[in-house]
């Protein structure tokens, strides 16, 4: 090649480099090739520049058919509805042949994805060919000015300018990767182990009951309105091995992620992917759960992601290590019967639809993200509607009447009463269930209530003295004192505690003194 092909090689570089702010997405120095977009312009193609010795027309048409499948490929992984491309030939002569269906108009792929522009330029007609370019691109038409004399000094001075801006861009960003820490996934980890010191310190972590207190997904709570419950247990954790797993997790995935999708897009990863995956263990689990490890399997999903999206960038480095480590966590949730698979795999699939939405920092609208958000607004959409529609039909009420206890204890009746309404109106309530409902009507002197509750918990299971011990203050407060002792001293049969004695007693002597 000329001075003259290397000198317009080098200088229509510098000028997309540094002016256009293009971005060089490849080179090949031996090839005489390199590739360069617009992150910033939308709507600036894709530039192609090649110096090549185009001999036959033949060549010209390898070539194309072989660039349309490159840009295909480039427009999935840049993941653009549709891709221009301005493919620039700079080749010492015209090609023999007829190239005129080539050049002089555009180029459709197959799917009419792809619109490839050719522009020759030889070596012997140079300065026509370049206001064709100019003309093409819309360029100023000072921006490429031929000197009447091209040296080799020329072409290595502007050879060593691209050299040189490419460098300075490469150090740049390795410099930012290298200087930028994970600032969001060090204060997420900072967030969760507050949160596990404060719940030490109000009754413990190991506490099933206190971390339904604070915030646990727990789903009759849920379903009196509660909805908060599908945020807070992401910071909630059962013991200092769950919370120490959890941020390991996190340490490992999380810092990857942060860099990628940039800090804001990371939070929503992080916090509606957890979220999601509270959504899934809603409907599926039944169980009180917590932990931050929906969030984590976010992160996870939503670096899976970019293997779909960026295959030959990802595929064989982010993509093996975050496979294995899905792999490994869900192999060990099967064998495990205390962990939230079902809150997992919601957290995975939840990461990897909002990545889809959010695709990565600088890249161009995309259809498909809306399809990504749409997909991730039905599945949560359909999961809520199965969850709460499972909250209609019978389930086992045992973890919920050890809650209603415990707010009893702690004199919370509403609570307590939002549970024991949500048992009742499900089918679910047993008769501890309306046992605890009777004893909170008769704390609002609702005795009418108290008394059915009581009946109702009686019929169910009649061996519960504190039921007979309800109802018969209801006959008592209703003035029918027969009953009222008949039911005392079923209480006192069905139980030791000295209390129901007493209490049987004291009706004893009533009706003594009263002679009935």
């Amino acid at each position: 090649m000329s001075f003259q092909e290397q000198y317009v090689f080098w200088r229509l570089t510098n000028y997309f480099l540094g002016v256009e702010k293009y971005r060089l997405i490849h080179l090949h120095e031996e090839k005489q090739e390199l590739w360069l977009e617009n992150t910033s312009q939308k709507k600036r193609p894709v530039i192609r520049i090649q110096m090549k010795e185009l001999s036959w027309a033949n060549v010209v048409e390898r070539d194309v058919t072989h660039t349309l499948h490159v840009t295909e490929n480039l427009r999935k992984q840049m993941g653009r509805l549709k891709l221009p491309l301005v493919n620039i030939y700079i080749t010492p002569f015209e090609p023999m042949g007829d190239i005129s269906p080539f050049f002089g108009q555009a180029i459709a792929s197959p799917n009419e994805k792809v619109k490839l522009e050719n522009i020759l330029l030889a070596n012997e007609q140079m300065r026509e060919h370049l206001d064709i370019l100019i003309e093409t691109l819309e360029l100023p038409e000072e921006a490429f000015i031929l000197p009447d004399e091209i040296t080799k000094e020329l072409v290595s001075k502007e050879r060593e300018q691209v050299i040189a801006y490419i460098t300075t861009k490469v150090n740049e960003e390795q410099k930012v990767a290298r200087n930028s820490k994970p600032i969001v996934t060090f204060t997420f980890i900072g967030l969760l182990i507050a949160a596990f010191l404060w719940i030490a310190f109000q009754g413990g972590t190991a506490n099933s009951f206190n971390l339904i207190k604070w915030g646990g997904k727990f789903n009759p709570l849920i379903y009196a309105g509660e909805w908060w419950r599908f945020i807070s247990p992401i910071f909630l954790h059962s013991g200092l091995m769950h919370l120490a797993s959890n941020a390991i997790m996190l340490y490992i995935v999380g810092a990857w992620a942060e860099r990628i999708y940039g800090k804001w897009r990371y939070i929503l990863i992080l916090l509606l992917g957890g979220i999601c995956g509270n959504i899934a263990s809603f409907a599926l689990n039944m169980n009180l759960s917590v932990g931050a490890s929906t969030a984590v399997f976010a992160v996870m999903g939503a670096l899976l992601y970019l293997v779909v999206l960026k295959p030959n960038l990802y595929a064989k480095t982010i993509g093996v290590s975050i496979a294995s480590l899905v792999a490994i966590n869900l192999l060990i949730d099967v064998f495990s019967t205390q962990i939230d698979i079902a809150g997992h795999i919601g957290g995975l699939v939840g990461g990897f639809l909002l990545a889809g939405a959010l695709s990565l920092p600088k890249q161009f609208f995309h259809w498909r993200r809306i399809a990504y958000g749409i997909s991730l607004l039905a599945v949560a959409i359909l999961f809520l509607y199965f969850g709460y529609q499972k909250g209609e039909r019978p389930y086992d009420p045992m973890q919920a009447n050890v809650a209603v206890q415990q707010y009893l204890q702690e004199q919370n009746e509403k609570e307590a009463t939002k549970i024991t309404d949500t048992l009742i109106a499900s089918g679910s309530a047993d008769g501890y269930s309306y046992t605890y409902a009777a004893s909170m009507a008769l704390q609002n002197k609702q005795v009418d209530k108290a008394e059915a509750m009581a009946k109702e918990a009686i019929s169910m299971d009649k061996d519960i003295p504190e039921a007979h011990y309800y109802l018969s203050v209801c006959y008592r407060l209703k003035g029918d004192m027969p009953n009222a002792i008949k039911e005392a001293n079923s209480a006192r049969q069905l139980s030791s505690n000295p209390f129901f004695d007493s209490y049987y007693d004291e009706l004893e002597n009533i009706k003594e003194l009263r002679g009935f």
